[in-house]
């Protein structure tokens, strides 16, 4: 990590522009399900000017969104560059295999905070958003959407050992892929790609049954939620109950982010593992 740490340090202040645009057009889609709640309210009541307001946070983030999109990719693209030809410059041992398997799994480095702790910002920022939103209008279903952290966290605790080590196995097989397909030996090929097979099976496996978990458990949390507000909220407007469904609903979606930053650490640690300190 000592010698990737200074590359990102290089860049992070186009880093934090990244960021800066990702926190604004997030706040803009929080407050969508607010306003469309009372766009249709008002509407209803023949005042159309919250579809105005609505569509003018819809330009705004994709405003922003676009702004984004057009200035990331070239900041990570440098960052990985010089983050292999460092690597490459460290390791004079191992061999060409490992070497370009390495580089490509190093991809996923630069892959995570250009895409997946974007992911992550976004979730934290839904659950307290939402949560707040949840909390004005029925504090007892704000107390359920929290309490379905802890299911989550205890199913990704029980699973993660399992994660690990798929990736592990996952990644090591992975880097003999050029030696074998080099040797030109049928045989071997063939018994790398049946193996690598068997890998992949068995991680989508545990992914599924991962996943499984955790949609059935959101889902009962959904279903509990939206009874409990329903039985509290006397003169209900159409408005608030479409919010409130999409913000309850956005929550514990973003709870889910949960096991898959469980998964992305996984992942990341392991590489940097691979990527040796030489």
């Amino acid at each position: 990590m000592k010698n990737i740490y200074p590359v990102f340090h290089k860049y992070r202040w186009s880093i934090a522009k990244i960021y800066f645009y990702v926190f604004l057009a997030q706040l803009f889609w929080l407050c969508e399900p607010y306003l469309l709640g009372r766009a249709i309210d008002t509407s209803l009541q023949g005042d159309y000017r919250f579809f105005g307001v609505l569509l003018g946070a819809f330009l705004m983030e994709s405003i922003l969104i676009y702004k984004r999109m057009l200035f990331d990719t070239k900041v990570y693209i440098q960052v990985y560059n010089e983050i292999i030809l460092d690597y490459l410059h460290r390791d004079r041992d191992s061999d060409s295999s490992t070497k370009i398997a390495r580089t490509d799994l190093a991809h996923g480095l630069v892959h995570f905070v250009e895409h997946e702790l974007h992911y992550f910002i976004l979730s934290v920022m839904t659950i307290i958003g939402s949560l707040y939103f949840i909390s004005m209008t029925s504090p007892l279903a704000a107390l359920i959407v929290f309490i379905c952290l802890f299911p989550t966290s205890y199913i990704v605790y029980r699973f993660y050992p399992k994660v690990k080590q798929a990736t592990r196995v996952g990644n090591t097989h992975y880097e003999q892929k050029i030696d074998v397909l080099q040797s030109q030996e049928w045989t071997s090929i063939e018994t790398f790609f049946k193996r690598r097979k068997k890998i992949l099976v068995s991680e989508s496996t545990i992914q599924g049954r991962h996943w499984a978990a955790l949609h059935s458990t959101k889902s009962l949390f959904l279903i509990a939620a939206v009874v409990i507000f329903t039985s509290q909220k006397s003169g209900l407007t159409h408005g608030q109950a479409v919010s409130m469904y999409t913000y309850i609903s956005q929550c514990l979606v973003s709870l889910l982010s949960i096991p898959h930053a469980v998964e992305v650490y996984t992942r990341i640690k392991d590489v940097l593992s691979r990527l040796k300190e030489t």
